[in-house]
């Protein structure tokens, strides 16, 4: 019999030492908390004042992208085709040819790159406007 009653007593000891020592974690999880309140506030504070400081700065604009065209001399290895004649744009040490390099949008996304002959790009009428310089 007196094995039985120290296998009482044993999970009795053991639910003791279990209530002690979550008693002890409750207690030292409410000072934890207490102790973090003050750093919580101070941080809602500092967020409270990042928002009033971005609420004040002006909305960047949009910006619209269009395609356009820009003129340039013919560099030695171009491997392009002229979009309108399908020739390639052929560098020539003594004639200096030019080529109009159009960069075109479609919904606000660039697309693709568009090369013409200065003199093609003249014939098309100009479709991505006058090409500068």
């Amino acid at each position: 019999m007196a094995s039985t009653t120290t296998k009482k007593k044993a999970p009795a000891k053991k639910a003791a030492a279990k209530k002690a020592t979550s008693s002890k974690a409750t207690t030292s999880k409410t000072t934890k908390t207490t102790k973090r309140a003050p750093a919580k506030k101070a941080a809602a504070k500092k967020t409270t004042a990042k928002k009033t400081a971005a609420k004040k700065a002006p909305a960047k604009k949009k910006t619209s992208w269009d395609s356009r065209a820009v003129l340039r001399m013919v560099e030695p290895g171009s491997q392009v085709e002229c979009i309108l004649c399908g020739e390639r744009v052929k560098f020539q040490a003594k004639m200096r040819h030019q080529q109009a390099i159009c960069n075109i949008y479609e919904k606000n996304a660039w697309v693709r790159v568009d090369h013409y002959h200065y003199p093609c790009y003249k014939e098309a009428k100009e479709p991505y406007g006058p090409a500068e310089n």
